[in-house]
């Protein structure tokens, strides 16, 4: 039997900073250059790609197994990771999920978001829309991208899905690529293109790379290469940059259900509750 001499305030602050940290699980900051990103978790693994995902044909790689991503990434509430960091702390004042559950990673607030220039997919009258803030050069967005196709396949005809651009400083490629996805969407092959961009085996980031995407997909390479250049596309990340600004996005990837905000590359979990919650219209 241990004896307890802890401060009255030691186990609520040591919540509060455990409910933080969770809070700002596995995003890409939007920190100065000589900081490192979040790496705290990272998502469950996605189920394979729909047929409105496929990576380009000649340069395929499939994703890694569930089990494979889970053994590389410790869970949040991992043993002797829950509740007291301490050295010898335990978990036994408290249930490791009543003060850091899903629901507390979810935002209150409901916000405003404008898609209508965002690529979407999914049906317009969908009960839930998902809006996701996205770095391409972003490896918890990447990883996060195969939770989202899961997450579509297990809500069918529920979800509508759209994607907006936030490169971030910290990624010298990240603003060129969302251009890149642009020129893609104009060509209507956004969806693949994204897949081909998250697929970092499928090459660089710079302009040899995005174009030999946009051949491997079939789209028009010259068309491609000067829409890439168009002050209307640099507008268009611009002004979802912008929005992330006002909604003061910290990080990526950052997930709105119905406007309410998620942060990070949280557990598959977290995210059916924020939809669950948001079909039974709470």
């Amino acid at each position: 039997m241990r004896t307890s001499t802890r401060s009255p305030l030691a186990f609520p602050l040591r919540a509060a900073a455990t409910a933080l940290a969770l809070v700002l699980t596995a995003a890409c900051s939007n920190a100065p250059d000589d900081t490192a990103p979040i790496a705290e978790a990272a998502p469950a693994a996605s189920a394979p790609r729909t047929a409105a995902r496929k990576p380009a044909a000649t340069k395929a790689a499939a994703r890694k197994p569930a089990a494979a991503i889970a053994a590389e990434v410790p869970a949040i509430h991992g043993p002797g990771r829950a509740c007291d960091p301490e050295p010898g702390g335990d978990c036994g004042s408290c249930d490791g999920a009543g003060d850091h559950g899903p629901e507390h990673l979810i935002g209150e607030e409901v916000e405003q978001l404008a898609i209508r220039n965002a690529p979407t997919r999914g049906p317009a009258n969908a009960p839930v829309t998902l809006v996701v803030f996205s770095d391409f050069q972003c490896p918890f967005s990447s990883k996060f991208a195969g939770v989202l196709d899961q997450l579509e396949q297990e809500y069918p005809g529920k979800l509508r899905l759209a994607f907006k651009h936030r490169p971030l400083p910290i990624h010298e490629q990240a603003r060129i690529a969302a251009r890149a996805s642009l020129a893609a969407h104009a060509q209507g092959k956004f969806w693949e293109y994204e897949a081909a961009l998250f697929d970092k085996a499928q090459g660089a980031l710079d302009q040899a790379g995005l174009e030999e995407r946009a051949a491997d997909l079939g789209l028009d390479v010259a068309r491609f290469a000067r829409d890439m250049q168009s002050p209307a596309l640099e507008a268009q990340v611009a002004a979802d940059f912008e929005e992330g600004d006002r909604l003061a996005i910290r990080g990526t990837p950052t997930l709105f259900v119905n406007g309410r905000r998620v942060m990070g590359a949280q557990p598959i979990g977290v995210l059916r509750t924020a939809i669950d919650r948001a079909l039974a219209g709470k």
